[in-house]
């Protein structure tokens, strides 16, 4: 990971979204990055063959315009890595077309699938994420489009831990951790630590968080999402609606006294949120984020004096 020991370490950010930018400009003291998917930044049209992402000119300048200001990672929402028949070209090159005109950190995707082919050969999208199953053909699959990923831009690449929601998913004697650290193991690429999604899946599958995060392979968590939703009919939801709830809080805390290479945390929320946490709960988000931030760079200092000493 010859690459990892030159990430700069950021802070604490938030997810780029036109609605967010009163609160970039009114809070900037508690954001030292921003994360852009540029999904959102294009529109997509139909070419006859195949569904087409390219770069919407107003949107791309304006996201540009706010990472003049802040730096900038990027964070993949349609790539659809473990699709069997192949990624999504279109949102390669939607990402090509970004980095010619934004320089970024890094570079993420989620670990899961968005679009299928059919019997006759038509692509079709479900909308959201799908996961992967926990087997080795899963990781066959995958693992050397990382691989690929993480050569492209001459700059480190991430994967986010999902949600997922039905049970009985084929698996080869591994659950969730096995099938991270089996990825960690078999490509160069970095992970991004959803708390709030590996909460999720403790409450809906009912195993034990805190033991799940002992065994997961810290030292390449590179980022960290927090985020908070809600729950339906006991099923609790990866949708990006609410504060973060305190468990939340609790597994970052720890997490970072337990992976020294983390380089940023990013608090994610829907737009369509906003008037539910309004703008003096983010920032509210944002400022016990950031006392958590330097308590553990103080600490991580601590640790480095302690070594040369």
């Amino acid at each position: 990971m010859k690459y990892f020991s030159n990430i700069r370490k950021l802070g604490v950010g938030i997810n780029y979204q036109n609605a967010f930018i009163p609160i970039l400009e009114s809070h900037k003291y508690l954001i030292d990055f921003i994360e852009i998917s540029p999904d959102i930044l294009c529109e997509e049209r139909w070419n006859g063959k195949s569904r087409v992402l390219e770069l919407h000119p107003k949107r791309l300048e304006t996201a540009l315009h706010w990472g003049r200001k802040f730096p900038v990672v990027v964070h993949g929402l349609g790539l659809s890595i473990g699709t069997a028949s192949g990624w999504n070209q279109s949102y390669i090159d939607l990402l090509d077309s970004f980095h010619r005109a934004q320089k970024f950190h890094w570079h993420s995707e989620h670990l899961g699938f968005l679009q299928t082919k059919l019997n006759d050969g038509q692509l079709v999208n479900a909308g959201v994420q799908l996961p992967l199953p926990f087997t080795n053909e899963a990781l066959d699959i995958i693992c050397p489009r990382i691989n690929q990923l993480c050569a492209r831009y001459n700059t480190p690449f991430l994967l986010e831990n999902t949600t997922h929601y039905l049970p009985g998913m084929p698996n080869d004697n591994m659950d969730e951790i096995d099938f991270l650290n089996q990825i960690l193991q078999r490509t160069e690429c970095g992970l991004i630590l959803d708390l709030y999604n590996l909460y999720c899946n403790a409450l809906n599958f009912g195993f034990d968080v805190m033991e799940a995060l002992r065994r997961l392979e810290l030292s390449r968590v590179v980022e960290i999402h927090i985020a908070g939703g809600v729950s339906q009919e006991d099923i609790q939801m990866d949708i990006h609606s609410e504060i973060v709830p305190e468990p939340v809080w609790e597994m970052l805390e720890w997490t970072l006294d337990n992976a020294s290479n983390v380089s940023a945390i990013t608090y994610e929320l829907l737009e369509q949120a906003l008037n539910i946490v309004k703008e003096e709960g983010i920032a509210a988000q944002l400022n016990r984020a950031q006392q958590l931030w330097k308590n553990y760079i103080k600490s991580n200092q601590q640790e480095v004096l302690d070594v040369v000493a």
